[in-house]
């Protein structure tokens, strides 16, 4: 009797062939370091805001021409972009779309939608991403500098609340987009405005999507803790999934009538310290 072959493991995210680790490493150089120039911007900023001393004031403004300065070396805003569209490239497993897809499709047996589906892609790079599933996703593509005539060039965070039912959507996709936000409170802002872009019904979804590290290796985060941060704004988790040492993590969130408790989330609580440790955290107000 000749042996029974083994069904090969197919991964959550379809992979082709890979590119090298050099173009890996410094494509997430770049985006580690657009991160952290931002962070750095945001800060003084706001010192710059409550600063009283001209002297201070002047040194200030100093360092944030100096950071501005690096930003332009760096190419800026478009720079980023490229950097962020190669890794999140189907090559590198990073194309989100792909996890998404294959979680409503999952649920379209369970779930009463009217179809298509309303989406809104919050940070898109590409407008392809949902094209195969035309016929029953209605998507909406945005971005803060649009690189299509597709994609519409729009701060999410500047948009107004809707006030009407065709204003809102089935699905938002959230993907690589909260960890890109420098301030804590503005991503806590900007899931607020999600659910506010909702439809207000139990089959409204919310799809996430951040870098592993952001839940993994914070101070301030855990996924038991973003988990329940989402939770506690009027979702209810659908999926999850992520690998101990993988380089992004997804969840889907349903639309819940029910908020809870915010106050654990105003500030920063340590909950994993160590020097190696990031400082990515949401806070709510």
């Amino acid at each position: 009797m000749g042996r029974t072959k083994r069904a090969r493991k197919v991964p959550l995210v379809a992979t082709e062939k890979p590119v090298s680790s050099t173009s890996h490493r410094v494509t997430q150089s770049t985006i580690s370091r657009f991160h952290t120039l931002l962070k750095r911007r945001k800060r003084i900023e706001r010192q710059l805001a409550s600063s009283a001393s001209s002297e201070r004031h002047e040194t200030l403004e100093k360092e944030l021409a100096e950071i501005n300065g690096q930003l332009t070396e760096m190419g800026g805003l478009e720079a980023y972009q490229q950097a962020s569209s190669l890794g999140q490239s189907s090559q590198r497993g990073g194309d989100s779309s792909h996890v998404l897809i294959k979680w409503l499709k999952g649920l379209r047996t369970l779930t009463t939608w009217v179809l298509p589906l309303r989406m809104l892609e919050i940070g898109a790079l590409t407008p392809n991403n949902y094209a195969s599933c035309s016929k029953w996703i209605q998507n909406h593509p945005i971005d803060l500098r649009s690189r299509h005539p597709s994609i519409i060039q729009e701060d999410f965070l500047l948009r107004s609340e809707p006030q009407t039912d065709e204003q809102r959507f089935d699905v938002i996709s959230c993907s690589l987009v909260l960890n890109f936000v420098p301030d804590p409170r503005e991503r806590g802002r900007m899931l607020r405005l999600c659910r506010a872009h909702l439809l207000p019904r139990p089959s409204s979804m919310l799809f996430i999507v951040l870098p592993f590290p952001c839940v993994n290796n914070s101070r301030y985060t855990t996924t038991e803790s973003f988990k329940q941060l989402v939770t506690s704004l009027g979702f209810k988790l659908e999926q999850e999934h992520w690998r101990p040492h993988g380089k992004v993590a997804y969840w889907l969130f349903r639309w819940d009538v029910a908020t809870r408790d915010i106050s654990q989330f105003r500030r920063k609580r340590i909950l994993n310290d160590g020097a190696t440790r990031n400082n990515f955290t949401i806070l709510i107000e």
